[in-house]
């Protein structure tokens, strides 16, 4: 009965599924077994490869294995391997270095040139420290005695040059206090500006109009100064600020200006505005006579 009972549910199955009636069940339980054995499969396949797909999504992976051909997905896979293979090798050699170097530090911590070697650096740190300190002194000793030869030249500037730089601030409006004498290399005496900063430039790091200022100021106070010794000879320019702005043409009047009480500067011009800057500038201690 039971055997029966069972026929009857077996043909009953058989007759829900499509074309179960013409097939051998026990082919049938054999191909069904067999599915769900394949589900089970995908099922873990899909699980894995959710965990490695780092959140892409499997229709996006699909996508992609859509556009890229078989072949050059094999040869990436066969480069992925081959670096596998080298990064192995790398470790391996990493590896294999770490433990000499282990072995070769064990053998030093533990030979009997390693007091030896203690005391070595302990002398060669005291003997640092007191060269360091020795420099320290020779250096502040440098610095002092740079410092004492920059007051005694400057002590010991020649008055001509002290005028020039005098009629040169006037010339440049401010943006030089003065002139000063330096040494390059050679130790060698040399000309330069001294900004307003204490900074000195020398004459070729000067721009052209401020050379021409410079020039300028040392025929003026060699004149001057020459009028102190002898009978004054006048100064004579003809359109002397030709190549000066107008800020520039009265720093310069006033220069001419500042030298007239020794020496007689005449000034020839074919500009209107020079005379009018000089009525401006100087008023009444200036002539203008129109030729």
């Amino acid at each position: 009965a039971a055997c029966r009972a069972a026929s009857a549910a077996l043909t009953e199955h058989l007759g829900e599924h499509p074309n179960g009636r013409d097939e051998d069940p026990a082919v049938l339980h054999a191909r069904l077994t067999a599915r769900r054995a394949l589900r089970l499969e995908l099922e873990s396949r899909r699980a894995d490869l959710a965990r490695i797909a780092d959140g892409i999504t499997e229709a996006e992976l699909r996508a992609d294995i859509a556009g890229t051909s078989p072949d050059a997905i094999e040869a990436a896979l066969r480069g992925l391997a081959l670096e596998e293979e080298a990064l192995d090798q790398r470790g391996k050699a990493a590896f294999a270095d770490r433990d000499r170097a282990e072995r070769r530090r064990a053998d030093l911590e533990g030979g009997t040139g390693a007091e030896l070697a203690l005391a070595q650096r302990k002398a060669a740190e005291a003997e640092l420290a007191g060269e360091a300190r020795r420099w320290a002194v020779l250096r502040l000793a440098g610095l002092l005695i740079g410092t004492a030869i920059g007051r005694q030249r400057a002590g010991q500037q020649d008055p001509l040059l002290t005028r020039a730089g005098a009629l040169f601030s006037g010339l440049t409006g401010g943006a030089f206090a003065g002139l000063a004498q330096d040494y390059d290399a050679g130790d060698e005496p040399r000309l330069t500006g001294r900004r307003a900063g204490g900074e000195l430039v020398p004459v070729d790091g000067l721009s052209e109009g401020t050379r021409d200022q410079l020039y300028l100021a040392l025929r003026l106070a060699y004149l001057e100064d020459y009028a102190g010794r002898a009978e004054p000879a006048p100064f004579v320019g003809d359109d002397l600020f030709l190549t000066f702005d107008d800020a520039r043409t009265g720093h310069g009047l006033e220069a001419l200006a500042a030298v007239g009480d020794r020496v007689q500067p005449i000034l020839f011009t074919h500009h209107r505005h020079v005379a009018d800057l000089a009525r401006a500038r100087l008023g009444e201690a200036v002539d203008v006579l129109e030729l």
